[in-house]
């Protein structure tokens, strides 16, 4: 029986009680590593340093309760939810299995249960695991999907709406700015009528590029729609959202596409959150946006609000200012 790939976390509170188990495991063929645990209470700090497939414990009176402990708390920890625990006991404990099993455990097995029946249980729980880990991933990709541009991989609206609420709550309860970037190709029409729809994709791909490689992993960036784009900047004070705001024009102004790329950005930050709602952080950012259009295209403007001194924060952005060429 080939060996599986898998690792084991074995619990018993003696040598003996972990090499009886360890044996058992032995002849399954299921794993090519063995870990090993005291009891229930250290199991729980291994589960955090290790990846496991499967825990198995060796279960009698004395240590119960310390498994009954690891079971629950394994059970409420989305990250082990799935991870199955097995308890092996002498033929005398049959009633400590039973137990285990009405705490959450996976499986409860006899010591002298027979090595085929052991096996094709042990088995059947790990490949099962793998069923739910496999459907996690799908569930996960759908859900990625669901909040991601097809084309350029970035956030869509609706994750947009989302953030920008959670970013504006978080703005007000912890008194710090928040600003946002909203980011218009200019005349992206032309490029698509001049050189092809096929070719205005391209632009919008690597657009997209520069928006990521100029924002911070706190920044949420999105396809806003269409040509458009949004970043969402928490803790920006207005003079780093301008500084960031800036540099983004000039990256898109030297991309190599073979013509001209060009982009107009409206910036809006509230230094003074109280009250803010997140339609006037974006009415105020597509008011600079249109001024920027209006003034000529390839600029950026900000929003017409009072702001207020805030700290030296170029530790967030540690970035050169970038002389403005509009």
């Amino acid at each position: 029986m080939p060996v599986m790939s898998n690792t084991v976390l074995i619990v018993g509170d003696s040598a003996n009680s972990r090499k009886v188990v360890a044996e058992i495991l032995e002849s399954t063929g299921a794993f090519h590593k063995k870990l090993y645990c005291a009891d229930g209470r250290r199991a729980l700090h291994w589960l955090r340093d290790h990846a496991v497939d499967m825990v198995c414990c060796n279960l009698h009176e004395q240590n119960r309760d310390a498994l009954d402990i690891l079971v629950d708390e394994m059970k409420r920890e989305a990250e082990w939810a799935d991870l199955p625990v097995v308890l092996f006991a002498q033929p005398e404990d049959r009633g400590l299995l039973i137990e285990g099993l009405e705490t959450g455990a996976s499986e409860g097995l006899l010591l002298d249960a027979g090595n085929a029946e052991i096996s094709a249980r042990i088995r059947w729980h790990l490949k099962n695991r793998e069923r739910i880990q496999a459907l996690h991933h799908a569930q996960n990709r759908l859900a990625r999907m669901a909040l991601s541009d097809g084309l350029t991989g970035l956030f869509n609206r609706a994750y947009f709406d989302a953030t920008i609420e959670q970013e504006t709550a978080r703005s007000l309860r912890t008194k710090k700015p928040l600003s946002l970037l909203l980011i218009d190709l200019d005349h992206f029409k032309k490029i698509n009528d001049t050189h092809g729809h096929q070719a205005g994709d391209r632009v919008l791909e690597e657009v997209a590029l520069v928006l990521r490689e100029q924002s911070r992993t706190s920044d949420t960036v999105c396809r806003y729609g269409g040509e458009e784009f949004a970043i969402i900047l928490p803790e920006t004070p207005r003079s780093h959202a301008q500084m960031v705001a800036e540099r983004i024009r000039h990256k898109i102004s030297t991309l190599n596409c073979g013509f001209a790329v060009t982009t107009s950005i409206g910036i809006n930050c509230a230094e003074r959150p109280e009250g803010l709602v997140p339609q006037t952080l974006i009415a105020g950012a597509d008011e600079a946006l249109y001024a920027a259009k209006r003034n000529g295209r390839d600029r950026c403007e900000t929003a017409s609000k009072p702001s207020i001194h805030f700290p030296d924060l170029s530790f967030i952005y540690p970035l050169k200012q970038v002389a403005a060429t509009a």
